[in-house]
């Protein structure tokens, strides 16, 4: 699961159940893709930073702790 978290507002949220994948073909001829960059909805700070994790429990735990 992939998470986000904003670091001036401390507001957490879950973006997708799953990592979006790539073709082999997608990576060999285009040129490389941008980096993700988000935006927080709440605040509009621009250093959102993503966490991805494993379990949907890792997910739950992480938007639990607000702290």
């Amino acid at each position: 699961m992939i998470c986000a978290e904003c670091p001036r507002c401390r507001r957490r949220s879950i973006i997708s159940s799953e990592m979006p994948r790539l073709q082999p073909s997608e990576t060999e001829d285009d040129k490389a893709l941008p980096p993700i960059s988000l935006r927080c909805d709440l605040c509009g700070s621009k250093k959102v930073r993503i966490y991805n994790f494993t379990s949907p429990i890792e997910a739950v735990r992480f938007m639990a702790n607000r702290g």
